[in-house]
C-alpha cells in the first residue's frame, strides 16, 4: 500500500538533491548511457515516493542532452514498485535530434526489473506568444498562511480544498504554497528535478469524497506527465492548485497548475492514480495538513471557489 506520508520526510533540500543526482555508470551491453541512485529511507511501506523516482529518472536523462536544451515534458508510467536502499539503474535512449526538439526516453531498473519509464522532451528557448490562465479565485498570499513545523525540506502553507459547490463538487481539490526551506543551487536542471519532485505530493486531492481521510484506501501512481512552461527556482514560492476530475473504475485522474507568487504560470501537471477501499480501514495518523482539508470541507472553510 502506498500513503503520501512524504511530508514525514527528513533530510535537508541539499539532502534531497543529493538523493536524485543520478551518478553515471558504465554503459551496458546495448551502448546506452547508465545511471545509478539509490534512494534514501524517507517513506513507510519500504516503497520510494513515486516523485523522487521522477526526479532521478530526469536527473538521469538531463545529463545525455546537449547544452542549451531545458527540459519542457516528461511523461512516465510507474510499472512497480521500487524500494529505498536498493541500488536503481536509468539507462537513457536517445530517440530523435531536432533542430529545436530532442526527446530521450528512460527506463529505471530495481534488481533488473523496469519499475519506471519515461519519455522526455528538451527544448531550445525561443521567443513566442505569451498568454496564461492566472491564478485560481481565493488564493491568500504565503506570509498570510501558517506554516507546518515538520523536519523536511519544504516550507508547506497549505490553503486547503475550496468549498464544496452545491452539485458536491469542487474546484479545486488541494492548494498550498510551497518552497525549499534552503536555498537551492543555480542549476536550472536542480529546480525542474524538485519541482517535478514536488509535483507528486498530492495529498488526497484525488480522493474528493474523503478528502482529509487517511488509512481507508490504497493509492499508488499509475502515470505521471510534467509541462515545463517557463524556468521557475523550487526555493521561490510557488502555489500548487489540485483538481480533481474523475473517480471511476477504480482509479483517479487529477491535474494541477503552479504559479509563482508573482502570477507565473511555470509548470502543469496531470496524473492518474489507483484507488481501491479497504474492508479493514488502518490505524493511521494523518498526515499534518489533512485536519485543515477535513475541516474546509467539513465547514466550508476553503476559499472562494468562483462557480456561478
Amino acid at each position: 500500500m502506498e500513503i503520501d506520508e512524504t511530508e514525514f520526510m527528513s533530510g535537508t533540500a541539499l539532502d534531497l538533491v543529493d538523493a536524485f543526482s543520478a551518478t553515471e555508470i558504465e554503459k551496458g551491453p546495448d551502448g546506452r548511457p547508465a545511471f545509478q541512485t539509490v534512494s534514501p529511507d524517507w517513506w513507510p511501506g519500504q516503497r520510494t515516493f513515486g516523485g523522487m523516482v521522477v526526479a532521478q529518472a530526469l536527473s538521469a536523462v538531463m545529463q545525455t542532452v546537449p547544452a542549451g536544451l531545458d527540459v519542457h515534458s516528461l511523461h512516465g508510467y510507474f510499472l512497480r514498485p521500487s524500494r529505498p536502499g536498493v541500488p536503481s539503474i536509468q539507462r537513457v535512449d536517445r530517440v530523435r535530434d531536432g533542430r529545436s526538439f530532442t526527446t530521450c526516453e528512460v527506463t529505471s531498473e530495481v534488481l533488473g526489473q523496469p519499475v519506471f519509464r519515461m519519455t522526455c522532451q528538451f527544448h531550445r528557448a525561443e521567443e513566442g506568444d505569451s498568454y496564461q490562465l492566472p491564478m485560481g479565485p481565493g488564493i491568500v498570499p504565503p506570509n498570510d498562511v501558517d506554516g507546518v513545523e515538520v523536519p523536511f525540506p519544504f516550507d508547506i502553507r497549505d490553503l486547503g480544498a475550496t468549498e464544496r459547490r452545491a452539485d458536491g463538487t469542487f474546484l479545486s481539490t488541494r492548494r498550498c504554497w510551497f518552497r525549499t526551506r534552503q536555498t537551492l543551487p543555480d542549476d536550472p536542471g536542480i529546480h525542474a528535478c524538485v519541482l517535478a519532485y514536488f509535483s507528486d505530493m498530492t495529498g488526497a486531492s484525488f480522493r474528493p469524497l474523503s478528502l482529509g481521510v487517511w488509512g481507508t484506501h490504497t493509492d499508488a501512481s499509475l502515470d505521471h506527465a510534467v509541462w515545463f512552461h517557463r524556468p521557475w527556482r523550487a526555493d521561490q514560492w510557488s502555489v500548487f492548485d489540485l483538481q480533481a476530475l474523475v473517480n471511476a473504475g477504480g482509479r483517479a485522474t487529477v491535474r494541477a497548475t503552479m504559479h509563482g507568487e508573482d502570477g507565473t504560470l511555470h509548470l502543469s501537471m496531470a496524473q492518474e492514480l489507483l484507488i481501491r477501499k479497504l474492508d479493514v480501514p488502518l490505524d493511521f495518523e494523518a498526515p499534518p495538513w489533512a485536519e485543515r482539508e477535513r475541516r474546509g470541507v467539513a465547514d466550508g472553510e476553503g476559499g472562494t471557489d468562483g462557480a456561478a
